[in-house]
């Protein structure tokens, strides 16, 4: 009897492995690992393609090692061990990198004398910039420099660009995320159906860069704060649906149960049951993005949407940057100041 049962596992490690041999992932879905096998499968023929559509031929022979543990581990599945793929992940990574050196033709720029000049001359503005006039004020010791005046009120118009950006993201982010919790939408199939058209818009928005959106806006409405507001509106609700959509299937379900059970309805067991649980997490995703929409607002600034990023835009064009640095530090200021208001805040109310 353990005669035969070897022999069958002999037969099977063998078929495993003429499987695998013919086309990688087959002796794995062959012996049960149909997770394993469908991403060999997948996998290494079209990471294949990639390097011969990029002219790399030669990269395609180093994938053969992973092509040969394919069969290894095909051929220990059917014995009834599990091999380890950290190998061939890191083969994978290794090979992948070299492409992207090559294809992007990486090296260690040689820098001449006026490459030299301009880093010099870019960091010594950075480091002194234009913020303060050399002239001396009586009554307050400093005053601004021309720069620094003009560079305020662009860089207001950035926090209040962003705040208006974060606030139309919650109109539609909220409501939303509630359409894309699966632990809220799994009772009827229309409710299924509703919940991924919810999550595909949540990925199709977050997917496209918000230099995109802006773009579109610019020509839309026209060059201006509209543009980068209704840019960082429209990628926020992505970013932020996904965000609170999670925050509400990670919730406990003992408090909704208990609410069903006095007989609420559907819209009473979220008001009752789940916002409660989720207002702390909505609050710090909330500030955390607009904490990011700042950022995002100062480069959105240069493909028309408005704030301090179109003047940093015109100043680097002009190679003013005593005067550039001022934007950069303004920005930087400010950024950590937001930083330390959400820490605060979050701290206060999370």
């Amino acid at each position: 009897m353990k005669s035969i049962d070897k022999s069958k596992i002999k037969r099977q490690r063998i078929i495993a492995g003429i499987l695998s041999l013919i086309m990688p992932g087959l002796g794995q879905i062959y012996t049960g690992q149909w997770r394993r096998g469908i991403t060999l499968l997948l996998g290494l023929p079209v990471q294949a393609l990639l390097f011969h559509g990029i002219g790399l031929d030669w990269l395609v022979y180093i994938i053969l090692l992973v092509h040969l543990w394919n069969v290894y581990d095909a051929m220990a599945a059917a014995g009834g061990r599990m091999t380890s793929a950290v190998a061939p992940v890191l083969i994978i990574l290794a090979i992948n990198l070299v492409a992207s050196c090559v294809v992007t033709d990486f090296h260690l720029p040689q820098l001449g004398p006026q490459q030299r000049g301009a880093i010099h001359e870019i960091a010594g503005s950075i480091a002194k910039p234009d913020i303060f006039q050399n002239k001396k004020s009586v009554m307050h010791g400093v005053i601004w420099s021309e720069a620094a005046r003009m560079a305020a009120k662009p860089m207001l118009e950035t926090i209040y660009l962003a705040l208006l950006g974060t606030a139309l993201t919650l109109i539609l982010a909220i409501p939303f995320s509630f359409f894309g919790a699966r632990n809220l939408m799994s009772a009827s199939p229309f409710l299924k159906i509703l919940y991924g058209f919810t999550r595909g818009l949540f990925t199709i928005l977050r997917s496209v860069e918000v230099l995109v959106f802006a773009l579109i806006a610019s020509a839309m409405v026209g060059i201006g704060p509209l543009a980068g507001v209704l840019a960082l509106a429209i990628h926020g609700v992505g970013a932020l649906g996904k965000l609170y959509s999670e925050a509400i299937e990670s919730i406990e379900h003992g408090p909704i149960e208990a609410i069903r059970s006095t007989g609420a309805n559907e819209f009473q067991v979220v008001v009752y049951g789940v916002i409660p649980q989720v207002v702390p997490q909505f609050i710090a995703f909330t500030l955390y993005r607009w904490d990011i929409n700042v950022r995002m607002a100062t480069v959105i600034g240069m493909v028309g949407g408005g704030g301090i990023g179109a003047l940093l835009y015109q100043e680097m064009q002009l190679y003013q940057w005593k005067q550039a640095a001022v934007a950069i530090w303004m920005i930087a200021g400010v950024v950590m100041l937001m930083d330390y208001a959400s820490a605060v805040i979050r701290e206060k109310i999370v």
